[in-house]
């Protein structure tokens, strides 16, 4: 009976392990993966609705995109100077920053950019100007400008 076992176990061994073979080129894998999102929109609770933003105080938050008119921004040579009017149309006392950026027309990238801060009591109207604040030809930029209230 040992004399069975250990010639069955002998025949067993000499099989070996089963060698890969190769693949079959002619046919090509597949793989079906359902897509899956993964980017959700994330909406904070507390946004305010969009009635709550007013030109004035009052509870609201105060716009302050209509507050710089008048703007002109053009080098003078080669160097560049912007201008243009605040108005502080709230009841209440605003400091105001006026940003100024000159970007490339082929991508949008930023060339040079100024920001100054103006403090407005309520209802006033005061000029800006930032002079000098570049030193580069006209060719291939673009001025933007904007405004916004600090501590808001």
């Amino acid at each position: 009976m040992l004399g069975v076992s250990a010639s069955l176990v002998l025949a067993l061994s000499a099989c070996g392990q089963p060698t890969p073979q190769s693949p079959d080129d002619s046919v090509a894998p597949t793989v079906s993966v359902p897509v899956q999102p993964t980017i959700t929109r994330d909406t904070p609770d507390d946004l305010p609705a969009p009635t709550d933003t007013t030109g004035a105080s009052g509870g609201g938050l105060f716009d302050a995109s209509s507050s710089l008119s008048g703007t002109t921004c053009a080098p003078s040579g080669d160097s560049w100077s912007f201008s243009g009017t605040l108005k502080n149309s709230d009841t209440q006392e605003h400091t105001f920053t006026v940003a100024v950026f000159l970007v490339k027309t082929s991508d949008g990238s930023d060339v040079a950019s100024k920001e100054v801060d103006v403090k407005l009591a309520a209802g006033a109207t005061a000029p800006v100007t930032i002079a000098d604040f570049h030193t580069g030809p006209k060719a291939g930029v673009e001025c933007l400008s904007g405004v916004t209230v600090k501590g808001l």
